[in-house]
């Protein structure tokens, strides 16, 4: 057998396969079996949900007095929990202005950080954003995840924003 170092270095597909142990439940010996790339990274974000919003123009120009939902009211005795969250501003003609801080929601509480507008108006190119979730809020239950404010004076383009989230539930926590 080779050294480690002696082999070829290559970029992983989802197909290519890794050698790996499993465990046979029922004699609870350790096998030699091969996993897939793609079973793997699966299984790194099993129960973690993905969402792109594309916002219109129309919207875009209506955030500040008409919120756009991103993620839908989970169910009674859930939360949503963000994970990671991300806006990409398209830019088409006039600059994407806005005279307030716009926020990610979850009923009244802010679950992300503000993108705020001093720092940020007006974006006169495509431009991609991260809004940091917070930590140590009180997730309210069955609300559903919006985005809000924005004080929007003007926008020729569109905003997509991507949103990663976990649902938790009370029941089986």
């Amino acid at each position: 057998m080779a050294i480690i170092y002696t082999y070829p270095q290559a970029s992983p597909a989802s197909a290519d396969q890794l050698i790996g142990t499993q465990i046979d439940p029922i004699t609870e010996e350790n096998k030699t079996v091969q996993f897939t790339i793609g079973s793997i990274s699966s299984l790194s974000t099993q129960g973690y949900l993905e969402k792109t919003i594309t916002l219109t123009n129309a919207q875009w120009l209506a955030l500040n007095a008409t919120p756009v939902e991103l993620v839908a009211a989970p169910g009674a005795t859930k939360a949503i929990k963000i994970l990671a969250f991300s806006m990409f501003f398209d830019y088409a003609a006039s600059n994407f202005t806005f005279s307030a801080d716009i926020q990610a929601k979850i009923d009244s509480t802010a679950v992300a950080s503000t993108l705020a507008y001093g720092t940020t108006s007006p974006i006169a190119a495509d431009t991609i954003t991260t809004l940091e979730p917070l930590g140590g809020i009180k997730l309210p239950l069955n609300k559903a995840l919006k985005l809000h404010g924005g004080g929007t004076t003007a926008g020729g383009g569109s905003v997509q924003v991507k949103v990663r989230y976990q649902v938790l539930d009370t029941t089986s926590f």
